[in-house]
């Protein structure tokens, strides 16, 4: 059977950056219903698709690609089994795309996600056996982890589906189960997979990291990670028993940011002569953006913030897309440039960087401005409307980048498949 090799990556990298740019085509026409008027549109249905989307169609593909291509690069003869799991994978994201803003869950976008859940299992099944003698020890750690939360976070979808059969009213337990989904997405399978892919990045480049720093820098970042999916249980006002593992599951996190900046401190030199300047400006915020989610991660243990953080929808959604944008997203795009799955000499890829990133950084202070003024009670004017804008710079940016791409594919005559 005819395997897959490196030219099918470069071609499922340009389908991930499509895929990025439907996400803000979306997160646009939210942000235009909220600051003025689309009756047409059911919110809620929308929202479910673009965050639905932003999972599966742009990170979970961005991160399948570069483990299928971090395979390769071991000498992995490829298995075209990963072939079929690609195309799985983008229907059950498209399906769940097409269905979710006309029905919400309803019977054809839950088929689609329990597609995707197969996929995950089937994925994570079939690269665990086929990485274990295959990557470095370190990064095989990360990575299993990573594949582990992936599978776990498919609890959350199979709670709302029990919950919504039985139509139960229950709002505590509607929200720990899509709460259980997020966290074990973001803070495992998202997270853990970034890490693995930066340690592994270390390794290819040749750069020396201190072992016993990164072991521990691992342990504790994996010990946590379980336990603080008691921070998203707070807001139910829960026993002592959860406010006390929540805070030390914070306390275990915001400690793993020391080994990491002193590993990345001491090797700072040499990753400073082996990476272009857009990987290193995207990685410094990427850097900057998982430390900021570490410290306030620990900070919501804290009764008064944690009800803060929770009681308030701008904030909520800035912390999601502080970690689904500002670190993850970031640090994958920088990956893909490192690796060469993108071509970035163009005018249009740097626009584009420069511009995406400006439209991240106002989305960013313009949540933060919204939460910090519903706390207080007062209102900033125009919110919503430069939401609008910042949504409409993110898609201005990532349609150069996409654009840049799509030249070098016409030019080499790259087709995906």
């Amino acid at each position: 059977m005819k395997g897959i090799d490196v030219e099918n990556c470069r071609r499922w990298s340009v389908l991930c950056l499509l895929n990025f740019v439907m996400v803000a085509a979306l997160g646009i026409i939210l942000r235009y219903k909220i600051a003025f008027s689309l009756p047409f549109v059911n919110y809620k249905y929308l929202l479910h698709a673009h965050s639905h989307f932003a999972f599966s169609g742009w990170l979970s593909t961005a991160i399948f690609t570069s483990f299928v291509y971090i395979l390769l690069q071991t000498g992995f003869t490829g298995r075209r089994v990963y072939a079929y799991l690609f195309w799985l994978a983008q229907a059950a994201s498209f399906g769940m795309l097409l269905s979710f803003p006309f029905q919400g869950y309803g019977a054809v976008s839950i088929f689609f996600s329990v597609l995707s859940v197969l996929f995950s299992w089937w994925f994570a099944l079939r690269y665990w056996k086929d990485a274990a003698g295959a990557l470095p020890v370190l990064t095989r750690g990360w990575i299993k982890a990573a594949l582990l939360f992936f599978v776990l976070s498919s609890a959350g979808p199979f709670m709302l589906a029990y919950i919504m059969s039985h139509r139960i009213s229950d709002t505590h337990l509607y929200y720990n189960a899509v709460y259980l989904f997020l966290h074990f997405q973001y803070n495992g399978w998202f997270s853990f997979a970034a890490l693995g892919l930066f340690f592994h990045s270390a390794h290819r480049h040749g750069i020396q990291l201190d072992k016993p720093k990164s072991r521990i820098f691992f342990l504790l970042m994996v010990s946590a990670c379980i336990p603080a999916y008691c921070l998203s249980l707070l807001w139910t006002d829960p026993p002592a028993w959860v406010f006390i593992i929540a805070t030390l599951a914070g306390c275990l996190q915001l400690a793993a940011l020391v080994p990491l900046l002193q590993l990345i401190g001491r090797s700072r030199s040499q990753w400073a002569v082996r990476l272009p300047l857009q990987v290193k400006i995207l990685w410094g915020l990427s850097l900057f953006a998982f430390a900021i989610k570490l410290i306030l991660q620990a900070l919501s243990a804290l009764p008064v913030l944690g009800h803060l953080a929770f009681g308030f929808r701008p904030v909520i959604i800035g912390y999601i897309h502080l970690v689904v944008l500002g670190f993850i997203s970031f640090f994958m795009m920088g990956f893909l440039v490192t690796e060469k799955l993108y071509h970035v000499l163009s005018g249009a890829w740097k626009a584009g960087i420069v511009i995406f990133i400006a439209g991240v950084f106002a989305n960013e202070l313009l949540l933060l401005a919204q939460g910090l003024s519903a706390i207080v009670g007062g209102h900033v004017p125009f919110v919503p409307v430069l939401l609008l804008i910042a949504a409409v710079t993110m898609f201005a940016g990532l349609n150069l980048l996409l654009i840049s791409q799509l030249r070098v594919k016409k030019k080499h005559q790259l087709f995906l498949y």
